[in-house]
Order: C-alpha cells, then sequence, then structure tokens
C-alpha cells in the first residue's frame, strides 16, 4: 500500500518538475498542496517507547506567507497497534473487568498549524509547527471488534476491559507539533521530511487507563515523506 502511494507521489512529481523545468524562476506560490506517505507509531499504557510502526498517509494545504510564518491545514491518517507482552509469571484477575492487552486502531487528525520557518531560503525551508485539531480513534480487539463500549456478555466471551466508571469519546482535542524541512526546485515543486507528534488530549488510545502504569495521555507519532505541489500564485507586480 505504501509502495503504491510512493510511486503515484514520484509520478506526480517528475511530472510536474519535467513540465516545468525549463522555465524561468517563477513567483512564490500562495497555496501549495501536501500530499504524501508516513510511517506512525504510538506510545502508551501498551507500549512505553514507539516501537510498533505502521502506515499512513497525509494531505494539507500551506497558505504560504510573505516573511517567516506560514499556515497550514491538514488530514492525517495513521493505523496504529500496540502489545504487553505479560511475563510468565502474570496472574490474570479472576473477575472483571479483564484490561486488554493489544489495541489496533485507524485514527484521523484534522489540524490547522502555524508554521515557523527557522530556515526560510526559497529553495530550501527548515520548520517548526504548532496546531490544533480534532482526533479520531476507534480502539479495537485482535478480531477487530470495538472495545470503546466496554460490553459483558460472558455468554459469548465477550468480557468488560475497564472500570465502569471509565467512560471515553472517539474524540478527542489535539495539538499536533510538528518538525520538518522541505526541498524547493526553481518551479516550486518540493520534496520534504517531517516528524509528527500528534499529541490528542487522551488516556484511551489504547482503550487503558486507570489499569495501565504509564502516567499522563497517550500519544502517536509520525514520519512523513511528503510532495509539494504548488496550487495558486499571486499576482506579479509589474
Amino acid at each position: 500500500m505504501i509502495t503504491k502511494i510512493n510511486y503515484i507521489l514520484i509520478s506526480i512529481f517528475l511530472l510536474g518538475t519535467s513540465s516545468l523545468f525549463g522555465q524561468d524562476v517563477m513567483p512564490k506560490p500562495k497555496r501549495t498542496l501536501i500530499i504524501g506517505g508516513a510511517l506512525g507509531s504510538y506510545r502508551g499504557d501498551l507500549s512505553p517507547s514507539y516501537s510498533k510502526v505502521n502506515g499512513g498517509a497525509n494531505i494539507g494545504i500551506v497558505f504560504n506567507k510573505k516573511k517567516r510564518f506560514d499556515l497550514r491545514v491538514d488530514l492525517s491518517y495513521l493505523y496504529l497497534q500496540g502489545q504487553k507482552l505479560r511475563s510468565s509469571d502474570y496472574v490474570p484477575p479472576l473477575t472483571e473487568p479483564f484490561p486488554n492487552d493489544y489495541f489496533q486502531s485507524h485514527t484521523l487528525n484534522t489540524s490547522i498549524s502555524v508554521m515557523y520557518n527557522i530556515i526560510n531560503k526559497r529553495n530550501f525551508k527548515l520548520y517548526i509547527a504548532q496546531g490544533i485539531g480534532v482526533f479520531y480513534f476507534n480502539p479495537m480487539d485482535e478480531n477487530g471488534e470495538e472495545l470503546i463500549d466496554n460490553i459483558s456478555d460472558n455468554r459469548n466471551g465477550i468480557y468488560e476491559t475497564r472500570n465502569e466508571n471509565e467512560v471515553y469519546s472517539n474524540f478527542a482535542f489535539s495539538m499536533p507539533t510538528r518538525f520538518g524541512a522541505t526541498y524547493y526546485l526553481k518551479n516550486n515543486f518540493g520534496v520534504g521530511l517531517s516528524c509528527t507528534f500528534t499529541n490528542p488530549f487522551t488516556d484511551y488510545l489504547d482503550n487503558v487507563s486507570d489499569f495501565g502504569n504509564v502516567k499522563g495521555n497517550d500519544n502517536a507519532m509520525s514520519i512523513n515523506f511528503n510532495c509539494f505541489i504548488p496550487l495558486s500564485y499571486s499576482k506579479i507586480k509589474k
């Protein structure tokens, strides 16, 4: 899946550069499309470090300003997994709830960010961005069964995984922080690499909180490989 996405992105990038490479230096674009693949990982009660890596994708638009500050809007997808390996001497609880030791989730984060270009050259930008957004997640077990409802149906082998007072929503606020670098050609097409920490305001990304031993909220991190495609330009002053 990621290989196909990368192939499509490279094709779009080469097509754009081949048609415009011979032109003179163009003005700075007003808006730039960002599209790319990602490698994502999770940190939380079922994984205290960003150890398990899965795929994802990102699409966004940068609204370029005249100085060092730019504005960007992003929609990011990550597939996340986590698992806590129990030691041989682990004794499971005798009664419900039985905390899950595995989760998987499809996640979406939509955000608006302010970018500050630390290095702001015409062909190279090194930046940091801070945003605010909404994060969607839906933790599931190995069989794809949703864990959020915390249902007990012993006859069918379904058990509670959290305390009764542990109620949460599929949606949470987020404050994504991004560090990245982008290299631009003369025609304003570019390629970039960035690292993003989603920073969702939830400790239930993995459906574990009270029974966990990692303090603070869960988090998701991604390494993004992006293509930058100019969409529109400001009028050239004569």
